[in-house]
């Protein structure tokens, strides 16, 4: 049997592009519109519409005029985001169903079954019932700028209809607009809308698509859709559509960015005035456990100046929120490790007590391979070469006092969750380093802790793990940093 793989397209989609696929599905989810607010979600950066993928698979695709289609089945393994290039593929086998593969680095992110005539349904579509949402049972929806945030249970018994946008789409996709025609491309699009918008909403990653494309003589303007199950402990939506197309759509109900306690909340585990006269630099404090650490000093009446290379909003919001309960003791600076000096930075270097060092790049990501030489290195030049220069230029800046620097390290050295040696490894190098600082330093010192899986945006996930608790491991490290004093 046959087996042919041809590429067929390639793509590096733009803000641009994001924008104008906003345009025609209505999907404004900030997951795929806004970057800092990304850099916060599992992905960490801006990820392509899904359907946007798969349009652009079809399209390229469709220059082949091909047999009718009877029907779609598409799974988004990975997520696209922008920036990466993306390498669009045929798979032909005799006797099977032609495959599209959208791939980023050797890495698959989407599979595009096609069906096509005479041939009967893939499995998954043929079981789809005839009429999903009847149309004196839908709840007509209005397009939104904003999407819902809603908890599951909002959407038990729900049955929706949203309108079809009729404008012309051969302008951004002739080939798919001629093939499949402007009903059935409007409905494709609006599936974008459908996850991101409705449900599950704001907080949503699309699974997969699996629809028949023939029902179109039962149109009547829009898209039908309704939720047939809720799975709890997956966060899954099972969702049935009806209309031009017709079929089912998955969504995980993904974890929200996640928030740290407030200074306020932080009053009950530090005791009053405990941090009283110290001034901290916390390196990546804008978000996570720099966000934390500098608000745990704060609670114990401790100066900071946090610092952000990309969260200004974030970064500020932080700031206030720590000034509003202590007045003057929190500065947000920016800092951005791939282009700033240390010896530019607008800092007093010898009034510090002591330093952070949470800046990070994103820990979690796209990989075909086992190991990754790119990705190892970009690790080490952040994790070791950076807080090395960082020790370095403290060594000779300070002429007044021992500084104390904290290099967070992690159990995944020794825990190593599947497809982060990279980072595990550069994790361990840098303890390596942080021991021969120690022994050749004389006014720097490092302490170096494994810290266990917390709660922050770079260790979230769609199947929650357990984690440990922020205050009750940061608490002993911060208290540990500081110099003996009375209280």
């Amino acid at each position: 049997m046959s087996r042919v793989v041809r590429q067929i397209g390639t793509m590096v989609f733009s803000d641009e592009d994001q924008q104008r696929f906003a345009v025609m599905s209505g999907d404004r989810n900030p997951m795929h519109m806004d970057p800092i607010v990304a850099r916060r979600l599992i992905t960490g950066r801006q990820v392509v519409h899904g359907i946007h993928v798969l349009v652009t698979a079809l399209e390229f695709w469709c220059r082949e005029q091909p047999d009718p289609l009877v029907s779609i089945s598409c799974v988004f393994s990975n997520p696209v985001s922008v920036g990466d290039r993306v390498i669009f593929s045929q798979l032909d086998e005799a006797g099977q169903p032609t495959v599209l593969e959208a791939v980023v680095d050797g890495l698959p992110c989407a599979r595009v079954t096609l069906t096509l005539a005479p041939e009967s349904p893939v499995a998954g579509s043929g079981g789809i019932q005839a009429h999903v949402v009847g149309a004196d049972e839908r709840s007509l929806l209005e397009r939104s700028a904003h999407p819902l945030d809603e908890e599951p249970r909002y959407h038990e018994g729900k049955r929706y209809a949203l309108l079809l946008d009729h404008s012309d789409l051969s302008v951004h996709f002739p080939n798919v607009n001629r093939y499949l025609g402007q009903e059935v491309l409007a409905s494709v699009l609006a599936l974008s809308y459908v996850v991101g918008m409705v449900c599950p909403g704001l907080h949503s990653v699309f699974s997969s698509a699996d629809f028949s494309l023939s029902n179109a003589a039962a149109a009547d303007g829009s898209l039908r859709f309704a939720v047939r199950k809720y799975d709890p402990r997956f966060g899954l939506f099972d969702i049935r559509v009806d209309g031009p197309i017709q079929g089912a759509v998955k969504a995980f109900l993904r974890p929200p960015a996640q928030s740290q306690p407030s200074v306020q909340e932080l009053v009950q585990h530090v005791r009053p005035q405990e941090f009283s006269g110290t001034k901290s630099l916390v390196i990546g404090g804008s978000r996570g456990l720099g966000e934390l650490t500098a608000k745990i000093l704060a609670a114990g009446a401790g100066a900071s100046i946090i610092t952000y290379a990309h969260g200004f909003k974030d970064a500020c919001a932080v700031r206030d929120a720590i000034n509003g309960f202590a007045p003057a003791h929190c500065q947000a600076l920016h800092m951005d490790f791939y282009v700033d000096r240390f010896d530019s930075a607008l800092i007093d270097w010898n009034s510090l007590d002591t330093v952070y060092f949470f800046a990070t790049p994103r820990i979690f990501r796209k990989k075909a391979d086992v190991f990754d030489t790119r990705l190892f290195q970009e690790f080490c030049d952040f994790y070791v070469a950076k807080f090395y220069e960082l020790c370095s230029f403290l060594e000779t800046t300070l002429t007044q006092r021992q500084m104390t620097v904290c290099l967070p390290s992690t159990v995944f050295v020794e825990e190593r969750p599947k497809g982060m040696a990279e980072y595990a490894m550069a994790k361990a190098a840098a303890e390596v380093m942080a021991q021969e600082i120690n022994r050749s330093f004389k006014r720097v010192a490092v302490l170096c802790t494994r810290l266990p899986r917390l709660s922050t945006d770079q260790t979230t996930s769609i199947v929650k793990l357990a984690t440990g608790s922020n205050v009750q491991t940061l608490l002993p490290l911060v208290r540990s940093m500081q110099r003996p004093r009375a209280l």
